[in-house]
C-alpha cells in the first residue's frame, strides 16, 4: 500500500483530500508542522507527500527544501503543494526547492489521485532499476543500495566481535552544477585511494559520499574525515585549476560496541547523512559534525 504524507493544519482543505485518498486505497500520515513532517520522514518513507500552500510556520518552499534533505527522501518521492501560493516567484521558488506540482484551488482530487498513481508507478519503477545494480555507474563505488548492503554485513561481524563501526559522509557543494562531474570524479578517485581495505566506500547520492569503517570509534571517524577532506582539499590546490573550485560538509556517527548498540547497522549511515547538513565552520571541528540525536 502506497503512503501518503499530508503535511498542513488547513483541515478544511485537507481533510478531504484525506479521505478521498484513504478511500482510494492509500495509507495517509497526518503532520500539522514543519517539525512533525520532519519528525515523520525521519522514521518512514513516504511515496508521495501533499504540502498545503498556508504552513503555519514556514514557506512552502522552505519546506521542500528541508524534506529533499531528508535521507528518507528520494528524489523519486513527489511533492505536491495543494492551494494557491502568492505570486509567480513562490510557485518558482517552490518547484526549484523540490515540488513535483503545484495544485491550485479549488483542489482536483480526481487530479491529484491521477498524478499519485502515475508518481507512485515511477518512484517504484526507479526503485526496482537502482536496486538492481549495487555499483554506481560513474564512480565504480557501491551506490547506496550496495552500500546499504555491505553495511548490514560489517554490522553483523561487529556484533560477533563486540566491535566498533563508524560512518563517514562528504557531501560536495560546488558554485557551477557543471563542474560536479569533474569534481565527483575527482573526489571518488581520492576517497578509493585513502581507505583502509577493510573500510567500504559508495556514492549514495549525487554530491554524497560514504565510508563505513569496521573497528573504529568516533575519535576514529574524526580523523578518518579529516584525512579525507584534506587529501582532497590538498590535491584539489596541486591541481592548479585541473579541478574546478569545491567545499566538503562531513558529518559522522559511531558505535564502540555494535552488539550492544540500539537499532541496526544501517542506522549509522543514516544518521551521519544527518549530521553533515548541521556542519559549518564555526563548529567545534570545523566542517565535519558529529550526529548528536
Amino acid at each position: 500500500m502506497a503512503v501518503v504524507l499530508i503535511i498542513g493544519a488547513d483541515g478544511q482543505l485537507l481533510d478531504p483530500v484525506a479521505g478521498q485518498l484513504e478511500a482510494a486505497g492509500y495509507a495517509v500520515l497526518r503532520a500539522p508542522s514543519t517539525q512533525a513532517a520532519l519528525a515523520t520522514v525521519r522514521h518512514t518513507s513516504p511515496d508521495a507527500i501533499v504540502v498545503a500552500a498556508a504552513l503555519p510556520d514556514v514557506e512552502p518552499a522552505e519546506l521542500c527544501r528541508l524534506l529533499r534533505r531528508e535521507p528518507r527522501i528520494t528524489p523519486h518521492t513527489a511533492i505536491f503543494i495543494a492551494g494557491e501560493l502568492t505570486s509567480s516567484d513562490a510557485r518558482l521558488a517552490a518547484l526549484r526547492a523540490g515540488a513535483s506540482d503545484i495544485l491550485g484551488q479549488p483542489l482536483d482530487v480526481a487530479e491529484l489521485l491521477l498524478k499519485l498513481d502515475g508518481y507512485a508507478q515511477l518512484k517504484s519503477l526507479a526503485e526496482e532499476m537502482q536496486s538492481a545494480s549495487l555499483v554506481d555507474r560513474e564512480t565504480g563505488l557501491y551506490n547506496l543500495h550496495g552500500l546499504a548492503r555491505r553495511v548490514e554485513e560489517l554490522g553483523a561481524l561487529s556484533v560477533r566481535a563486540h566491535g566498533a563501526l563508524a560512518c563517514v559522509v562528504l557531501a560536495i557543494e560546488v558554485e557551477d552544477d557543471g563542474a560536479l562531474p569533474k569534481v565527483t570524479a575527482f573526489c571518488a578517485q581520492t576517497i578509493k585511494g585513502g581507505v583502509r581495505h577493510s573500510d567500504v566506500a559508495g556514492r549514495i547520492a549525487a554530491t554524497e559520499f560514504a565510508v563505513v569503517a569496521p573497528r573504529t570509534g568516533a575519535n576514529g571517524a574524526i580523523r578518518l574525515a579529516q584525512r579525507l577532506t584534506g587529501v582532497m582539499q590538498r590535491r584539489s590546490h596541486d591541481a592548479a585549476g585541473a579541478v574546478p573550485a569545491f567545499r566538503l560538509r562531513a558529518g559522522y556517527d559511531a558505535v564502540s560496541n555494535v552488539a550492544y548498540a540500539p537499532g541496526s547497522a544501517g542506522d549509522l549511515l543514516v544518521r551521519a547523512r544527518r549530521a553533515w547538513h548541521d556542519a559549518d565552520a564555526e563548529s567545534r571541528l570545523g566542517w565535519i559534525r558529529p550526529h548528536e540525536g
